[in-house]
Parts: structure tokens; C-alpha cells; sequence
């Protein structure tokens, strides 16, 4: 029994390490795009901002496989206002990046 329950507890560690460590490297995961992508984004979609930069490559690189269906649903929650991100500006970065996203509309 005490063997089991080593095993067990090493198999959480595991599990946990696993799950925990990709979190703690590119942050939480948010319609396919990580937290911090969401942050290199940023500028380019902020809230009351008259001229926005266009966005960097950096952050066209972390909308590749963004979920746009998922970020529609997102347009009226407070999760894009946490990272002061225009959700209107938000649905424009796939045609100001060119990417296979540009054409989706919600």
C-alpha cells in the first residue's frame, strides 16, 4: 500500500509539472492565443486609443492559430477589458496580419 501511494504522489508531480511548466512559460491560454502574445497584441488593440500602431510581427505571429469563433464569444465579457484590448480592434488583427483568420466575421 505505501508503495502505491509513492507512486501516486509521483504521478501527480508529474501530471502538475507537466501542465504547470507551459503555463508558467507563455502564460494561460486564451482562444488559442497565450496571455502573453495577448500582451505583444496590445498597442495595436488598446481601449480609448485614437491611433493605434499597427500590430508587430511578433504579435501577428501569436494570432496564427488563433480561435476567432471563441475571441466573438469573448466580445461582450470583461476577459479582453483585463488586458485593455478593444475587442472591436481585436477582430481587425486577422486582416491587418494577412492571415487565414481575416475573412471570419462574427
Amino acid at each position: 500500500m505505501e508503495s502505491y501511494t509513492k507512486l501516486a504522489i509521483v504521478a501527480i508531480v508529474l501530471v502538475a509539472t507537466l501542465v504547470i511548466e507551459p503555463m508558467a512559460t507563455n502564460g494561460l491560454l486564451i482562444c488559442g492565443v497565450t496571455t502573453d502574445g495577448l500582451k505583444t497584441c496590445q498597442p495595436a488593440v488598446a481601449k480609448d486609443v485614437d491611433l493605434l500602431p499597427p500590430p508587430t510581427a511578433e504579435c501577428c505571429t501569436g494570432l496564427v492559430n488563433a480561435d476567432m469563433p471563441c475571441f466573438c464569444k469573448l466580445k461582450g465579457s470583461s476577459m479582453l477589458g483585463f488586458y485593455d484590448i478593444d475587442p472591436k480592434h481585436a477582430m481587425e488583427l486577422p486582416a491587418k496580419c494577412k492571415l487565414p483568420q481575416a475573412s471570419f466575421h462574427c
